[in-house]
């Protein structure tokens, strides 16, 4: 019992050691460790790619940004999401992540139909009004505050005229972002909050261009 106890005590000393660490120093996880946490199935039973594509909506046939690809679990599903006729594009600025994600993409005969590529959140590398949805899952917190507003200011540039933008949290990753506070940032950045859907572990976030909810689109 004692041991047990142990444990849960040293587990839980080491998650407030890794979350003050990544508040201080916002950075992605070592991929050693994105394997171990992300691709397992005790994470896919409880928060799996199915959390994100259920609020995603209709996805088929539509042109998919993803920021922050990881081991590549979401991209794949993304992937087989949109169908034939749609498109992924990720991007990582971890090239190990893209590198494993283009395996499992090739394991998955999915090359074809998506394109992932080593790239940063603040210049991405796609055209204006070229993508449909942009997705971004436990990511954003990674990302250093001074420039998270430049990167939802490139998610703006990029997403087309009915483009959406899907932001997923989950605790407790060490770099989660309440849903009040990250409401905050995507309306300060130019969004409109369209719906926050799931609970306070585990939550997605849909926000639309403000531009769209105001009189005649101006």
């Amino acid at each position: 019992m004692w041991v047990i106890i142990g444990v849960v005590l040293a587990l839980a000393a080491g998650w407030v050691a890794v979350r003050i660490d990544g508040k201080r120093n916002p950075r992605p996880m070592a991929m050693r460790w994105e394997q171990f946490f992300l691709d397992n199935p005790v994470r896919r039973r409880f928060f799996g790619p199915a959390v994100v594509l259920a609020h995603l909506g209709a996805v088929r046939g539509l042109k998919i940004g993803e920021i922050g690809v990881g081991v590549g679990v979401v991209t794949e599903a993304l992937t087989v999401a949109t169908g034939e006729n749609g498109k992924v594009w990720g991007i990582d600025v971890q090239p190990d992540a893209v590198r494993r994600t283009r395996r499992r993409l090739g394991r998955a005969q999915l090359s074809s139909r998506a394109k992932v590529v080593v790239a940063d959140g603040t210049a991405l590398p796609w055209p204006d009004s070229s993508l449909d949805r942009i997705v971004m899952v436990a990511v954003l917190g990674e990302v250093p505050p001074a420039d998270r507003y430049r990167v939802l200011q490139e998610v703006l540039r990029v997403l087309g005229p009915h483009g959406k933008l899907v932001i997923t949290e989950f605790w407790p990753d060490p770099h989660y972002i309440a849903a009040p506070r990250l409401a905050q940032m995507v309306t300060r950045a130019g969004f409109r909050v369209e719906g926050t859907l799931g609970n306070r572990w585990i939550y997605t976030t849909v926000a639309i261009p403000w531009k769209r909810s105001a009189p005649n689109g101006h």
